[in-house]
């Protein structure tokens, strides 16, 4: 995301557009009729982490029949998912008004118009306005609006922070990437952070150790050999034995999320890995059994929620 203003012409893009001024480059901020968005709490600190879990998040509500790019924006806690069809934007531009994808410079999203929205409603054309409706940009007829006064769209509205435009051909190029990949990168990306931690304690415990055996090494130099052997066997094989468990439940939290069943919430607490999935009906049974043959926890929300808990006992901070 860039935070340099773009000289292009900025356009709001709507369906009903039929005409751009002449401009060497535009800029589009687009009506919700071009995007799909989603807010979430989530457990990550960085936007590379939260666009990793994009796809995931937003899948069950995009047609098929483009590639997409997803694009997020973090508002306090809260992450904001954005998902758009570069294709869909370029095919609209190249009908509606002869309009290539070079002269496409940056893109913004109606829902960063809020703090304008709630004052006044924006006009789009002759018949439809763009208003809130439950904290979200939306595009209504005008005779739905209890408002004589309507917001002019210029220059002075552009968002503060906008997003370079990605052209059809880019997005392909990384629109594979599986949901399980995903729930499996982001846990690594929680575990990371304990993992690093105990690592520290390893080698504080090693260090310690290496002193009492350099004393013991001292007055008998004869066990030297085997005390070495030994020591570094059990340190390798608890080490391995903790990386085993980790692997397993990544694979097993992997495991459980599908097209039927959506990864709502994750949480490392305490030496717990709390996750909550959003599953149909008719994959509950399916996503328990699968969960309690991996001895993991779990509890029925409602007729849809299923949180499921492991336990990592070597953890011994809270990362969240």
């Amino acid at each position: 995301m860039s935070l340099i203003s773009s000289n292009g012409k900025l356009v709001l893009l709507h369906r009903g557009l039929k005409a751009l001024p002449k401009a060497s480059k535009y800029d589009f901020v687009l009506l919700p009729q071009f995007y799909i968005s989603k807010r979430e709490q989530l457990p990550v600190k960085y936007a590379f982490q939260a666009k990793k879990l994009a796809p995931s998040i937003l899948e069950e509500s995009l047609p098929t029949e483009y590639d997409y790019d997803y694009l997020v924006k973090k508002e306090g806690k809260i992450w904001q998912f954005f998902a758009y069809s570069p294709k869909e934007i370029e095919n609209f531009l190249q009908e509606c008004c002869g309009i290539s994808a070079s002269k496409i410079g940056k893109i913004y999203f109606a829902d960063q118009l809020k703090d304008v929205l709630k004052k006044l409603p924006i006009g789009v054309d002759e018949y439809n306005a763009l208003t809130l409706v439950n904290g979200k940009a939306t595009v209504v007829p005008r005779s739905m609006i209890d408002s004589d006064r309507y917001a002019r769209f210029t220059n002075k509205l552009r968002p503060s922070s906008g997003f370079n435009f990605k052209s059809n051909s880019k997005v392909a190029q990384n629109s594979s990437l599986s949901k399980g990949a995903i729930v499996a990168s982001i846990l690594s990306m929680l575990l990371g952070g304990a993992f690093i931690a105990e690592g520290f304690n390893y080698k504080n415990a090693i260090k310690t150790q290496q002193m009492k055996l350099g004393d013991i090494y001292e007055n008998y130099p004869q066990l030297q050999s085997n005390l070495t052997r030994d020591s570094i066997k059990k340190k390798y094989e608890a080490i391995e034995k903790k990386e085993r468990k980790i692997r397993d439940l990544i694979d097993t939290y992997s495991q459980l999320t599908s097209k039927k069943s959506i990864l709502d919430k994750l949480k490392l607490d305490k030496g717990k890995l709390i996750a909550q999935f959003n599953v149909s009906p008719a994959e509950v049974k399916k996503i328990i059994s699968i969960a309690k043959d991996a001895k993991l926890k779990t509890k029925k929300v409602n007729n849809t929620l299923i949180r499921v808990e492991g336990e990592l006992k070597w953890v011994k901070m809270q990362l969240f």
